[in-house]
């Protein structure tokens, strides 16, 4: 995989897990749940912004 394949699925993940927080998601998800999400939200951002950095 490309590194800009890389960096479209590491988008794509972020964008799923914010409408999974967001105000039209089907289900409320648990104190402990948010948690986890917003975790890998942050990762997966941190991940992104290394891998944008790279291309400089």
């Amino acid at each position: 995989m490309s590194q800009l394949d890389d960096i479209k699925e590491e988008a794509r993940a972020i964008q799923d897990g914010l409408k999974r927080l967001g105000a039209n998601r089907v289900v409320a998800l648990s104190v402990h749940v948010q948690k986890e999400v917003v975790a890998d939200l942050e990762e997966r951002a941190a991940k992104l912004v290394s891998a944008l950095d790279s291309m400089e």
